[in-house]
């Protein structure tokens, strides 16, 4: 699981007082943090994390029954960001260590062979989970309360079994909240177990489930023992597993290549694992859609048929959908990044996040004030518009536009942002 670097963004929940000199490890009980929005919750003062290296980790966070967070981090004490992660680290563990779990922390820059070991990549901050066995990273923003909350919900097993109602109307509440697997097995069967076993590989990034009896299995369409299926966010049909794959490695293997949707959500708890550029054979589309206003729910309707068309592409195209009333302290920064005017409207652009640029499609060609009676034809727009991306006719790469005679035919541009803002590419 790949690290996801820490940003500004690490402070929307939570205010940090500066010290009046640089904070060490030895003086954090005089650090000033504060639960923002909570007049009746303070800090209490106490430092409650310790610093983890080679020698003691492996003892302290495999320890049996052992509850352990690790924050794997190269921030010095002179570093700016220093405050911040203190705060970040101190409310949570206030608040956690009550319920079992103890907080470390781990300095990537010394300890190179630990950093390895886990699989953190250098230069990187991540935050690690280890909890029965489990190692589970944490991939949202660094604010207390969101990450307090996405532990406490935490399963205590990779794989939930669907016994009942309550079960079922956990697995169909994620429709489109997360990637889900769902497998029909024997009870305490070899099969079983190995599934299990590959689930743990994928704890806190793909749901899993599973179901024992034929009539839970009639209910989810599960056809035949050994069956599973992957579905992913905004996308109707199911992806099915070989009849052949039956062990946890096969398991791993076939959810590692198909894991990909064509369409997420951008979340408080997903976002280092989806604000990230795409690999250099993928193709990242930022769609910026207010899901509460009348154009936002025509775009939100038209994107969720056109990821469902666009499944083959899986794994090349990545829509990271992103409804600005969850992240308003982001708006300004966003528009600010792309030159763009999120809040005019619904936004849909091929993007590339490090270089903060964007080529963005012009929203005049779509009708969105009766999106019923043109429905086809602004699906048949944004098809056309990502057909050009996956064919590379559409690109971020200078390089493309040397050659005049292969460019396709140019569609009208749309009118210039407000002053002040910085002008973005349109086609």
């Amino acid at each position: 699981m790949a690290a996801r670097r820490v940003t500004c963004v690490a402070v929307i929940a939570f205010c940090v007082l500066l010290a009046n000199a640089a904070v060490t490890k030895k003086d954090t009980i005089d650090l000033e943090c504060m639960f923002l929005g909570y007049p009746d919750l303070e800090y209490d003062g106490f430092d409650r994390t310790e610093v983890l290296t080679e020698k003691n980790f492996n003892k302290t966070v495999f320890a049996e029954d052992a509850k352990s967070i690790v924050f794997f981090n190269d921030v010095e004490d002179d570093d700016s960001e220093l405050d911040q992660y203190e705060c970040f680290l101190q409310l949570s563990a206030q608040v956690m260590t009550k319920r079992g779990y103890n907080f470390y922390t781990v300095n990537t820059t010394k300890e190179i062979k630990l950093r390895n070991q886990e699989e953190v990549d250098k230069g990187e901050d991540t935050i690690h989970v280890y909890k029965d066995g489990y190692k589970i990273e944490y991939n949202g923003v660094r604010d207390p309360e969101t990450f307090v909350s996405w532990l406490m919900d935490i399963p205590d097993d990779p794989v939930t079994i669907i016994n009942d109602q309550f079960d079922l109307d956990e697995f169909e509440d994620l429709d489109d909240e997360a990637v889900r697997i769902i497998g029909y097995f024997e009870p305490g069967s070899a099969a079983l177990k190995e599934f299990e076993e590959a689930a743990e590989e994928f704890m806190g990034e793909i749901e899993f489930f599973a179901v024992v009896t034929s009539q839970w299995a009639r209910k989810l369409g599960l056809k035949r023992i050994g069956e599973v299926q992957l579905f992913h966010p905004f996308e109707d049909d199911p992806l099915y597993a070989p009849n052949s794959v039956d062990t946890e490695e096969e398991f791993e293997d076939w959810v590692e290549e198909h894991r990909e949707p064509v369409m997420q959500k951008l979340s408080l708890t997903n976002y280092f694992n989806v604000w990230k550029d795409t690999d250099e054979d993928e193709h990242l589309v930022l769609a910026f859609c207010d899901e509460e206003t009348r154009e936002g729910r025509a775009m939100f309707k038209l994107l969720r048929k056109l990821a469902d068309e666009n499944s083959e592409h899986a794994g090349t195209l990545e829509i990271v959908l992103i409804d600005p009333d969850e992240f308003p302290l982001m708006v300004d920064v966003w528009e600010e990044m792309f030159g763009i005017d999120i809040e005019e409207g619904p936004q849909l652009g091929l993007a590339d996040i490090s270089e903060k640029e964007g080529i963005w499609f012009d929203m005049s060609q779509l009708n969105l004030d009766d999106p019923r009676k043109h429905s086809d034809s602004n699906l048949e727009a944004l098809q056309t518009w990502i057909d050009q991306i996956i064919k590379g006719d559409i690109s971020l790469d200078d390089d493309d536009d040397d050659d005049d005679d292969d460019e396709p035919e140019p569609v009208p541009v749309k009118a210039a942002p407000a002053k002040g803002k910085k002008q973005k590419k349109e086609l």
